[in-house]
């Protein structure tokens, strides 16, 4: 059955499906509108419980590291053990994350990829860092929605609004295509 493994945000607390305020240990995310964006794309959704945080950083660095962070590690073991997975969706800090996987990929894996979502990252990491042409064996199709800071946690509901049902809308992700 494909797959698509779903990448949380960092660790913290933010706002639940109904604007509450939530502890998200295991990384942010509204779950619901993930796994039903993998659905209507034909997908099962897998959604790794682990956060999008980046490694602290090291002495002397402004920043914390993200291509080697539990998450990037995990997705990655996760990836290569299952050739099913055809798919990776990141939220918040694990968009980040997905650029980095893609970096750690080789192109044999890469060509295995149909479907990238990205969904709440920043503008230090456009659109165009995700696309297929930047890396070689890439040939996915590309979904990306950038981070609205006011309404960051209901990007995965947005995301999942705008995209329609289309050649899926009556279909189990058990029936392939490819």
């Amino acid at each position: 059955m494909r797959t698509m493994l779903i990448l949380r945000g960092n660790s913290g607390t933010y706002a639940d499906e109904k604007g509450n305020p939530h502890k998200y240990d295991k990384g942010a995310l509204h779950e619901d509108a993930a796994t039903s964006l993998a659905q209507r794309k034909g997908y099962r959704g897998q959604v790794l419980d682990v956060s999008g945080n980046a490694n602290p950083p090291k002495k002397g660095q402004k920043h914390g590291t993200r291509n080697d962070s539990p998450q990037t590690l995990l997705a990655l073991s996760t990836f290569r053990g299952d050739s099913e997975i055809k798919a990776l969706y990141g939220f918040s800090g694990g968009g980040y994350n997905v650029w980095w996987i893609l970096q750690l990929l080789n192109p044999d894996e890469r060509a295995r990829l149909k479907l990238i979502v990205v969904v709440g990252v920043d503008g230090d990491r456009p659109e165009s860092n995700y696309q297929a042409s930047e890396f070689p064996g890439g040939n996915w199709e590309l979904m990306y929605r950038p981070n609205h800071p006011k309404q960051h946690m209901f990007e995965p509901a947005a995301l999942l609004m705008e995209t329609p049902a289309g050649k899926y809308r009556d279909r189990s992700p058990g029936e392939e295509d490819d």
